[in-house]
């Protein structure tokens, strides 16, 4: 099978546009970087081949309810890495199995890349010659990995990144955000639809930002208003929070709307517009630069400093007292 490249923002019209037509390739090769899209495309997709309905996938027909329902009998996903021999083996047997309520039956390989050279030689054979009904899509962020003579009978479809719009439209409609909710997502996740599908499922991960974004309004030129921040940094404990990342990725992202502002660019936290301007009215844009340049700073040391790790309490509260004295300190203010 001829390989096949595709840019990954119209890799979803590609792939309707085969079911339409049943055009069906009976093998794929997703490949793109970590959270870019692969796995959510190709369930879409797998979806689309089991719908009956014209306008696919419907969501209402039968084959769309048991795939929503999770209990469609001819879809498949090996999701273990690294994928180990004895699960290939039960997939190659599997295949030769005729479908069961469908004229497809779908597979899908989360971690091709993470086959070694025995699994992968186990796997050849058929995803060579497959029996008609199969489609078999591998899932790869590093395609060189796999064997030359895998790739080489693969469609080969490789993901870019998504548009804003485009991830705006997917969360508006799978997650039913809508507004400047739904904008902040598609621009956090800087086309990666892993990292919108984590935001939106996660109500956790909203509700830290908001308490950030909500301490940041109420700082002041009072210097005990930094616990509020403290605290909603996550800085309740001696080691590093596992999602401390996001919180300085939203920390450092209300700091460069606060420069956007102040130079008539564009912003993220579109939805606390307000908050943001009326934070800019008191900081001049050099300081909210210093700012998110502390914050990386202090950022890469804890990721890369095991000692730091252990002491985050420490490092955020010398980072905030830092960041106060560029905002408040004297000459700082606009």
């Amino acid at each position: 099978m001829a390989e096949f490249f595709i840019e990954g923002q119209k890799a979803l019209d590609m792939l309707r546009r085969d079911v339409k037509m049943n055009t069906v390739r009976q093998g794929y090769i997703f490949e793109g970087s970590d959270g870019i899209g692969k796995k959510t495309v190709a369930r879409h997709f797998a979806q689309m081949i089991f719908c009956t309905e014209e306008n696919k996938p419907c969501g209402k027909c039968h084959g769309c309810s048991m795939f929503n329902a999770g209990s469609h009998p001819d879809f498949f996903v090996l999701e273990e890495s690294p994928v180990k021999i004895d699960s290939v083996r039960r997939m190659n047997d599997e295949l030769f199995v005729k479908p069961l309520i469908s004229d497809r039956k779908v597979f899908i390989v989360e971690h091709a890349d993470e086959m070694n050279n025995e699994s992968q030689n186990a796997f050849l054979k058929s995803f060579e010659e497959p029996p008609y009904y199969a489609v078999i899509i591998l899932v790869t962020s590093s395609a060189h990995k796999l064997l030359p003579t895998i790739v080489s009978r693969g469609a080969r479809v490789s993901f870019s990144p998504f548009s804003q719009s485009e991830i705006e439209g997917f969360v508006t409609k799978k997650y039913s955000l809508t507004g400047a909710r739904a904008s902040f997502v598609a621009r956090y996740s800087a086309g990666i639809v892993g990292r919108s599908v984590e935001i939106c499922e996660n109500e956790e991960i909203l509700g830290k930002r908001d308490g950030i974004i909500a301490a940041l309004k109420d700082l002041s030129h009072e210097k005990i208003t930094i616990l509020k921040v403290i605290n909603a940094m996550g800085a309740t404990g001696r080691d590093t929070p596992y999602d401390a990342d996001f919180y300085f990725d939203v920390f450092t992202s209300f700091f460069r709307d606060v420069a956007a502002v102040k130079s008539g660019g564009a912003i993220i936290n579109t939805d606390y517009k307000d908050v943001i301007e009326g934070f800019a009215r008191n900081i001049r844009a050099s300081s909210a630069r210093r700012v998110i340049d502390i914050a990386s700073r202090v950022k890469m040391e804890l990721s890369s400093n095991l000692k730091a790790k252990m002491k985050y309490d420490l490092w955020i509260t010398n980072m905030l007292i830092k960041c106060w004295e560029e905002i408040y300190g004297t000459g700082n203010r606009s």
